[in-house]
């Protein structure tokens, strides 16, 4: 479950690395506009079994045989995100400087993707598959210190 984690983590920072799609920065509180693109998580259903092993380098490391599983989740960049309820974002964040993604896990209502089967391409091949509730919302992140030291 980990080494999933890990590779959907380091899948999801490339997209964001490569994405072309412009953002801004943060502010506000309630009523606010999110001005960075986040990413909604939803379950696959019926993800096939990959046959791929890899050996992955990040910044925490060398990971060697790194088994990948079923899909598992999949995550499409939103359109707009605006502030419900909380307090003001976080006006010092620059998504210009992001190079990792933060997901929070989805509490009370999921919500559901439609019931149609969708097929998703990625470096690993094709595969068709229906989508279930959404999880969890991910956003980009920057940490500090920096690795490695």
């Amino acid at each position: 479950m980990m080494k999933a984690r890990m590779t959907f983590v380091a899948l999801m920072t490339l997209a964001v690395i490569v994405s072309s799609v412009a953002v801004g920065y943060a502010g506000g509180g309630a009523g606010s506009s999110v001005s960075t693109t986040l990413f909604d998580c939803y379950v696959i259903h019926n993800g096939d079994n990959s046959p791929y092993v890899l050996e992955l380098t990040d910044r925490f490391g060398d990971h060697q045989h790194v088994r990948l599983g079923k899909a598992r989740l999949l995550c499409t960049p939103t359109s707009a995100a605006t502030v419900e309820r909380g307090p003001a974002l976080n006006g010092d964040f620059d998504p210009n400087v992001a190079d990792h993604i933060k997901c929070y896990d989805i509490q009370g209502a999921q919500p559901r993707a439609p019931r149609a089967a969708i097929t998703i391409t990625d470096p690993f091949g094709n595969e068709t598959v229906t989508l279930e509730q959404m999880t969890t919302v991910c956003a980009p992140a920057v940490t500090n210190p920096p690795f490695p030291q």
